[in-house]
């Protein structure tokens, strides 16, 4: 299918097009967000800001309110304070009133084009990120300071445990609920694994660069690839049939959430294929830092999302992983990659064969960094989205449309998306 088909543009998933009434930014910054701060909001943000420069936002033609915390207590204060460590200018009124609404995070304000950076840049705008979110949605602020994961009779959870098919159904969703993922060992039988491979091999083959069903990139030598396989549904009738396999089924109910497959809709069935020897400096997505799947808008909307992951390679030291921030789903969250360490959070590389499957959360964070071994990985990624997501997303669409080449296959990671932007 071409990127003509489905009619991309970057107004697609607004709070409009949800039939949302618009807010005043000046009537918000002079009333209801001070109101909701002498409600609580103060002291649920304070913490996380406490010490921060603060940061301003603002519209074209100087409408503009800057966001201050002093002695554990934040503030509004109209205009551009002088010692703002950030400014942020949307493009319009519609702009903010998307990011008010979750219908555009920063990242998707910054991939529609809809900020520029009068001073500081997108990495010192995470400094108040989670405060403002919480502010403006109610989202809590991840804190791994607070967290502490039991099991059912309250021992501590070992964030690295793998399940057996059969263990109790309790255990593994109270597991998954808590961190955030899941692997169950020997989940899926190894023939169909196999079989699973050669499909996955056939359509690698016959990707085309420049459709909507396969993403690009170029490796250290500048050869390109695909790296993300997308609407697979429509690819093969064996890797169809898996959202009706009853170990799928059974694996989504774990999360206790009411989420339907979405074979047509925000890229449907997908596929990681991480190839062997895939270098730091491979362009585009083809390495992931830590994102949410949801990460773009309305996250309030279309999650939970359950993805259930078929490993048809091994995942481990040996070739590439996906590490999981433990506890992190539902939260709104700080996102700078040099400041997520072991150190200061609870990363878990998840290690898995043949044949496992992984449940996770797509809005907990989770990264696939470059793989640390020679060998390739392979993972089928089964979506699940809140059923309401359809009343606002239609056929072949989904957020991550508002990506500059989004249906060309050539789309440009985080860095270089800054780079653009910020030049």
């Amino acid at each position: 299918m071409s990127a003509a088909a489905i009619g991309r543009d970057t107004t697609f998933g607004t709070y409009r097009r949800a039939g949302l009434p618009p807010v005043d930014f000046d009537a918000f910054h002079r009333e209801e967000l001070p109101r909701r701060l002498e409600a609580g909001g103060s002291d649920r943000v304070a913490w996380d800001v406490e010490g921060r420069r603060p940061i301003a936002i603002t519209l074209p033609g100087g409408r503009a309110y800057s966001y201050r915390c002093r002695n554990g207590r934040v503030t509004i204060e109209a205009g551009i304070a002088s010692d703002a460590r950030t400014v942020l200018e949307l493009v319009d009124e519609e702009s903010w009133r998307d990011y008010l609404y979750e219908y555009r995070t920063r990242f998707g304000l910054l991939y529609s084009h809809a900020v520029r950076f009068l001073r500081g840049d997108f990495e010192s705008w995470d400094d108040w990120e989670p405060a403002i979110r919480c502010l403006y949605s109610g989202r809590p602020i991840y804190d791994p300071a607070s967290l502490d994961f039991r099991d059912l009779a309250g021992r501590p959870l070992d964030l690295h445990h793998r399940f057996e098919v059969g263990d109790d159904p309790e255990e593994m969703s109270h597991f998954l609920r808590q961190t955030g993922y899941l692997v169950v060992r020997r989940a899926y039988d190894p023939s169909l694994v196999a079989e699973l491979g050669r499909e996955l091999d056939r359509v690698t083959a016959e990707a085309v660069e420049g459709e909507l069903s396969s993403w690009w990139a170029s490796d250290a030598k500048g050869e390109r690839f695909p790296y993300r396989l997308t609407y697979l549904s429509d690819r093969s009738e064996t890797i169809a049939g898996l959202y009706d396999h009853p170990r799928t089924r059974a694996l989504v109910g774990l999360a206790k959430e009411e989420v339907v497959p979405v074979p047509d809709r925000i890229e449907g069935i997908l596929a990681v294929v991480k190839k062997e020897g895939l270098e730091d400096d491979a362009t585009g997505f083809a390495n992931l830092a830590y994102h949410t799947d949801c990460g773009f808008g309305a996250c309030h909307v279309t999650c939970p999302c359950a993805l259930v992951g078929i490993q048809v390679d091994a995942a481990g030291p040996s070739s590439s992983q996906l590490v999981m921030m433990a506890g992190s789903w539902g939260k709104a969250y700080h996102n700078v990659p040099g400041d997520i360490t072991p150190e200061r959070y609870p990363l878990v590389a998840l290690e898995t064969e043949p044949g496992d499957a992984t449940v996770h959360f797509g809005c907990g964070l989770h990264a696939g960094p470059p793989p640390t071994g020679p060998n390739r990985r392979r993972t089928i990624y089964l979506q699940h989205y809140h059923p309401r997501a359809k009343d606002l997303i239609g056929a072949y669409q989904g957020y991550n449309q508002i990506m500059p080449g989004y249906g060309e296959g050539d789309i440009p990671n985080i860095e270089e998306m800054r780079e653009r932007v910020e030049a």
